[in-house]
């Protein structure tokens, strides 16, 4: 479930822009130490709370550019996005080693996934064929997978009293088996990823902090 858990987590699309820095009306908040409070539940135990707390840890480089960091240690997901005038990019998640908790399995995208599209348009469609390679090293893994992404709609979100306008995003990922996973994730301007829907959790902000913005 865990790593089901973090490609929506690719959900949680959170996208950064310039260290240390708030953009108040950015459709992604951006910055160090933003943090995300979730709450939901798993399908299998409707009654058993979910809660996720995310925020962004670090920046680092990747392949001579640089990716910030966004760590959810509650569900093991964490991984490395950037973004430009045009597209939000993932490019490394980072899974625990089951057991060896101390070990992580590196998952490069080769090309990053370009998870997010400059300004949300419904109807917008776009889809891209990456290659996941699996690094614990000595040993290394290639998938190929297929990844769509479809702005289906948008609708009201009210977050601490306040409307927003969510964007309905479906991601759909084929995984080369014959097996493809839909994902359903909503994202509002200055909130970043609000709510998430997947065939096994259901999960929706519940708080969101960060740096005040000069005036």
């Amino acid at each position: 479930m865990k790593k089901n858990f973090g490609f929506l987590v690719l959900a949680l699309y959170i996208v950064l822009q310039a260290h240390g820095l708030c953009y108040c009306t950015d459709f992604y908040p951006t910055g160090m130490d933003l943090t995300w409070t979730y709450e939901g539940y798993m399908k299998s135990e409707p009654a058993k709370k979910l809660n996720v707390v995310a925020s962004i840890v670090s920046v680092e480089k990747v392949g001579g550019k640089e990716y910030y960091y966004y760590s959810a240690p509650s569900v093991d997901v964490r991984y490395f996005v950037r973004k430009d005038d045009k597209w939000g990019y993932m490019k490394l998640i980072k899974y625990p080693f089951p057991v060896l908790k101390f070990l992580t399995v590196d998952v490069y995208l080769e090309p990053e996934i370009k998870f997010i599209k400059f300004p949300y348009r419904v109807g917008d469609e776009w889809e891209q064929l990456i290659e996941a390679e699996a690094v614990l090293k000595p040993f290394k893994m290639k998938l190929k997978i297929k990844v769509k992404f479809n702005v289906l709609d948008s609708e009201k979100f009210i977050y601490d009293g306040k409307e927003y306008e969510a964007f309905h995003v479906r991601l759909e990922r084929h995984e080369g088996n014959g097996t493809v996973r839909i994902e359903d994730n909503w994202f509002a301007e200055d909130l970043g990823f609000v709510k998430g829907e997947t065939p096994e959790y259901t999960i929706q902000l519940k708080n969101f902090s960060q740096k005040p913005c000069s005036q």
